[in-house]
């Protein structure tokens, strides 16, 4: 990925210059000073003015007696997509997620993010590319952030606090082992698995670009997450079990809080195998997220993993009560045969 050097670091060369022209624009800003439900407290501001705040924040030499703001979550590829500044890597060109985000004009959002920040902040991404800025990141294998959690099964809110020492409080913590430090530089993306906890401080001022991400090698766990988050979900609100409608209000409740739910998952399967079935079916060229093309081989992959998991969605306990899948007639059967009925015209050509 060009951060750190040809046009890519012209276009964002330096910090202050980044507001002349996007000045009134309105960002999201997190203050990391105050603590909102085990995260920051985020509010939208000018970026105009988030920058005289960085620039003087910096230029006093970050001292403590003021806010400590970094600008994350900016949708800055969906505002401005005119401004063409970054290429996604081709090891992270195969992204159902923003494929089907961005493919869908019917949904307006997409997990490709700006973050810029002064340093001694911390945040979480999925790949995060350095423009310019040093960061340092703790990395924690999956099953290790249960090391991490208190008494009452909540996750520390610092990896690193103090308190964590308090074995009454936090009694695994003796039990952590395994993570991994790494100071990112200027021009390096850094890439978390799925299902590795993870933090991150900015060692000085940084701007970055950040993916979330999905493919065929992760949707397995992507399902597994949206199960857990539906249990979730389910065991908070059983007491209302016996009102009409229960199951799809699970729903609504799991969209708000996970993101997606049942209804959006098996759309999104059902956007991914279309595409990935015209591709191999009529030969049509399938561009990928960022202006990738995809192989057959990959595609291929890519519907042998989604149908594993279309087939789990299709055969989980909780669809025969959701009003969506009761009213979908026979679209999964015909998904299903379209899936078969492709694998065997391509093995026959292979």
């Amino acid at each position: 990925m060009e951060t750190g050097q040809g046009q890519n670091q012209q276009a964002w060369n330096g910090v202050w210059p980044v507001g002349s022209h996007l000045g009134s624009v309105e960002v999201p800003v997190a203050n990391c000073n105050e603590k909102y439900y085990n995260a920051q407290k985020t509010t939208d501001i000018k970026l105009d003015d988030f920058i005289t705040y960085w620039k003087d924040y910096s230029e006093k030499g970050h001292p403590s007696d003021m806010p400590s703001l970094y600008l994350k979550d900016w949708h800055f590829p969906k505002d401005f997509p005119e401004a063409n500044i970054y290429q996604v890597p081709q090891y992270f060109a195969s992204d159902w997620l923003n494929e089907y985000l961005c493919g869908k004009t019917s949904i307006d959002d997409d997990y490709r993010f700006v973050y810029m920040g002064p340093k001694d902040v911390f945040t979480s991404f999925s790949w995060s590319a350095n423009v310019c800025g040093c960061k340092r990141w703790l990395l924690f294998p999956p099953g290790q952030e249960n090391n991490l959690r208190d008494k009452f099964g909540r996750l520390a809110y610092d990896a690193t606090a103090p308190e964590l020492h308090d074995s009454a409080m936090f009694p695994n913590y003796h039990k952590l082992c395994g993570h991994f430090e790494i100071i990112q530089k200027a021009g390096e993306v850094i890439f978390v698995p799925s299902g590795w906890h993870h933090q991150v401080w900015n060692l000085e001022d940084t701007i970055s670009i950040n993916h979330n991400w999905v493919n065929g090698c992760n949707i397995k766990t992507m399902w597994d997450s949206l199960q857990n988050n539906l249990l979730a979900v389910k065991k908070e609100v059983e007491e209302y079990r016996a009102i009409d409608g229960w199951e799809d209000h699970c729903q609504l409740m799991l969209r708000a809080t996970y993101g997606m739910n049942y209804e959006e998952f098996y759309n999104f399967l059902h956007f991914i195998a279309t595409r990935r079935l015209d591709f191999l079916g009529n030969n049509n060229p399938n561009i990928m997220f960022g202006e990738w093309k995809i192989g057959i081989n990959h595609a291929i992959f890519d519907l042998v993993q989604l149908k594993k998991v279309l087939d789990l969605l299709l055969c989980d306990s909780n669809i025969k009560f959701i009003s969506f899948f009761q009213n979908l007639g026979n679209q999964c059967d015909n998904l299903r045969n379209d899936i078969n009925s492709t694998f065997l015209k391509v093995t026959r050509h292979t």
